[in-house]
């Protein structure tokens, strides 16, 4: 990818993004005006206390660790809504309970619940929460058990999606091998337990997949386009789960999806499609803060974050040690032995194929590239990866599934020869 190509796909984003801010504010306005806040309320009260992290706003859940953290703020921030005339401010402040500890908001969201208001509230506009639309469609008409089954459903079809798609680009084989790693080693087996968390890994699942069928396949402009685009679309949905993960999976089905009878796809561009997918994200994120600060009714502060809180040295850490985030969501992925038995059944699954086809592996190197920025973004944002294992872990059963994947995509066979099998067919 040429100099000219960024700058092309930089300005033909641009417009893109700004069009799809304006579809996200008037899918957001429509969304909250339309809710019936009442029905949301009472189906939430009705709601076992313990999905929503009452008495334990943290616990382990079908095998894996659960933080309810994100999930209460969500909720909070539904049943604020409807205190603010306007519906697009109320959806873009999204005012939120501000507890003194992290595992105090729960109970002050069951307090709010049940009309004891603790009074602590702020904007939460750093975010749209575009998964909270979901949410409100569900909630209006149904039960806090719909809405998990609902986000479940989503979930289950978000594999399918990665799985289809990346196998249209890369093999129906290296595609299962990816899409069981993901599936089998993250926190998708819970399906809609975390129904906030469930639905941005889905939309994860989805954006990746959306970037196979529209964007691995081209090269140039084209490309980098399709991947900002992607990225734009997580972001309005995404509570700042693994950006990095998401943007390494484009990398990856892009210089996977390349011909094996051409020449093979450049590093450069692999990473040129890293860096577009996380600037998608970035740019739409900087258009939601934007909108915030243009849309703030009363001139008080607009909390959007402190840089800290995401770094190695941030607060959450009190500063960490190189490879210490890695480290963490590596013992997050496996700690239990049963994880471990699926990681090393899969590998040795992984193996075998490789061994049965008898081909040589080439451009290995070239496949694995997109982990290195991946594990560069984990470690500078180390105070954030480690805060939040419980979610961040994800990036390594999708760098698991990308490395296995990658030997078999490598798998190489000469086009002299295969071109010489087609020659003789009868």
């Amino acid at each position: 990818m040429t100099f000219r190509d960024v700058l092309r796909a930089a300005a033909l984003s641009a417009v893109l993004l700004a069009v799809m801010a304006a579809l996200g504010l008037a899918a957001l306005r429509a969304s909250v005006a339309g809710a019936d806040h009442e029905a949301i309320r009472a189906a939430l009260v009705q709601a076992d206390p313990r999905v929503l992290g009452v008495p334990d706003t943290k616990r382990r859940q079908d095998g894996f660790d659960a933080g309810y953290f994100p999930e209460c703020a969500g909720v909070a921030i539904l049943i604020r809504e409807d205190r603010w005339a306007d519906p697009l401010v109320a959806a873009i402040r999204a005012d939120t309970v501000l507890p003194d500890a992290r595992n105090q908001i729960c109970p002050q969201v069951q307090a709010e619940l049940h009309g004891r208001d603790s009074g602590g509230w702020f904007t939460y506009a750093r975010y749209w929460h575009g998964a909270l639309m979901l949410h409100r469609a569900v909630l209006s008409e149904g039960s806090y058990a719909d809405l998990q089954r609902a986000v479940g459903a989503l979930v289950w079809l978000g594999l399918a999606a990665l799985l289809l798609s990346a196998g249209w680009r890369v093999g129906m084989m290296p595609a299962l091998v990816l899409t069981a790693f993901v599936a089998l080693l993250s926190d998708a087996r819970m399906g809609g337990e975390l129904p906030i968390q469930a639905t941005g890994f889905a939309l994860l699942l989805f954006a990746a997949s959306g970037f196979a069928v529209f964007g691995a396949g081209r090269s140039g402009a084209a490309a980098l386009v399709a991947a900002a685009v992607s990225g734009a679309v997580l972001n309005f949905f995404d509570f700042l789960y693994t950006p990095a993960a998401f943007a390494m999976l484009n990398a990856w089905l892009w210089v996977a999806a390349g011909r094996r009878d051409a020449a093979p796809r450049r590093a450069s561009g692999a990473l040129c499609v890293f860096a577009a997918s996380l600037a998608g994200y970035g740019a739409f994120w900087a258009l939601k803060w934007a909108a915030a600060f243009a849309l703030n009714p009363d001139g008080q502060q607009v909390f959007i974050f402190n840089v800290g809180e995401f770094t190695r040295w941030g607060p959450a850490t009190g500063g960490t040690a190189p490879l210490e985030a890695i480290a963490t969501v590596v013992a997050q992925t496996f700690d239990s032995g049963w994880k471990l038995a699926v990681g090393a059944g899969l590998a040795a699954l992984t193996a075998a194929l490789a061994i049965l086809q008898r081909a040589r592996v080439r451009h290995l190197a070239l496949f694995l590239l997109p982990l290195l920025p991946a594990a560069l973004a984990i470690e500078l944002m180390a105070a954030h990866t480690i805060a939040h294992a419980s979610f961040t872990f994800r990036i390594v059963p999708i760098a698991l599934g990308v490395m296995a994947a990658s030997l078999l995509r490598s798998l190489y066979t000469a086009p002299e020869a295969r071109n010489a099998a087609i020659s003789d067919a009868p």
